[in-house]
Order: C-alpha cells, then structure tokens, then sequence
C-alpha cells in the first residue's frame, strides 16, 4: 500500500479478517494524538510492555499524567499519530524527526509501531505507515527508519512488505538505567 493509493487520514479495514475483526468494513480514522487521547493511549502502551512481558512500571493514570506533561506541556520532538475506530483507539506510531549532518537530510526515526492484538491483520498498522509515509512526503523528509526485534516474525512480515531496506550492517547500543548511571560514575560525565 502506498501513500498514493491510500485515502488521506484513512485505513481501510479488511472484513475478511475473521476473529481480529473490528467493526468490519469500516475505516479507522489515522490523526495526530488529541490531549484527550492520553488515556487510551496509556493503556495501548501498557498493552505493547505486556507484548514484550515486560512490567507496567507505572499505574496508567500516571502514565497519562506524564505523558500529557511530556507530550503536550513541554517542547518535544517526539510525535503520534493514532489510529481510532467506533471501539477506540487500535493503534498508534510515535515517531521524531531528525537531522542527519553528512547527508544533509531530514528522515524520521520509528520509535514505536503498535496495533491492539484484536486489530492486527486488519489494516491498521499498514494505515499508521501510509500516514507517516504522506508526512514524510509532505514535509520533505527522504528516509524513515525504524528498528525490529529479529524474534518479532509477524512485525518482520509486515515490514518485509513495505519494501524497506534492510540495514544490518548496524548494531544498536544503549545505556539506560543502572547502566547509565554507572557509565556517568565511570566517565565522570
């Protein structure tokens, strides 16, 4: 599916889709996030750390509250577009836009792809890409990039049928928490 090929602000939903059905024939409206979004978006992120068993650190109301503070208070780079239907949101990409100084161009990195399981197969996911794709179009950005987990076969199907480069010439690092922390300690950073 391209961009072209793909209404604006519209995923269609397959109704040959037995048992991920959602409101079969009817379309999911793809929008940027709305400050009243927060708490379904809450609980679609807890459903994603639930996909990787992973731990909820947070209550959702918190999350909400944080993410309402980060997302709409504060100047931030990180955007989200949602994709809604008569049941609520199904899914959301978040992605940001950046700057690549050798090549002189915008791209934007995919921080997170997520459809509810009860919506996957059914339009959604390819929807939230043919709407960063029409973005990225619009704004001139030449690249859009993301990352998968290799264990992730049907995300890595998905991709495989949008045509992308695969680039495993790079390897992913990253510091996060106690490593982080021990890194600073040791770098005197």
């Amino acid at each position: 599916m391209s961009a072209e090929t793909t209404p604006r602000n519209t995923a269609l939903i397959d109704p040959a889709t037995k048992g991920n059905q959602i409101d079969s024939g009817k379309a999911a409206d793809i929008r940027p996030l709305k400050p009243e979004d927060i708490d379904s978006l809450a609980l679609l992120t807890q459903e994603l750390l639930a996909f990787y068993g992973l731990p909820a650190r947070n209550q959702r109301s918190y999350m909400a509250h944080i993410m309402t503070s980060e997302l709409f208070e504060r100047d931030n780079n990180l955007k989200v577009l949602v994709a809604e239907t008569t049941a609520g949101l199904q899914g959301f990409i978040a992605y940001t836009e950046v700057f690549a100084l050798a090549s002189c161009q915008r791209s934007f990195f995919i921080q997170d792809l997520f459809v509810t399981r009860r919506a996957r197969a059914s339009g959604v996911g390819a929807g939230l890409m043919a709407e960063l794709v029409r973005q990225a179009e619009e704004c001139g950005v030449e690249q859009i990039d993301w990352t998968a987990d290799p264990w992730n076969e049907k995300a890595t199907a998905f991709y495989e049928k949008l045509g992308p480069l695969l680039k495993s010439d790079k390897i992913l690092y990253r510091l996060a928490g106690s490593s982080l922390r021990r890194s600073m300690q040791e770098q005197k950073l």
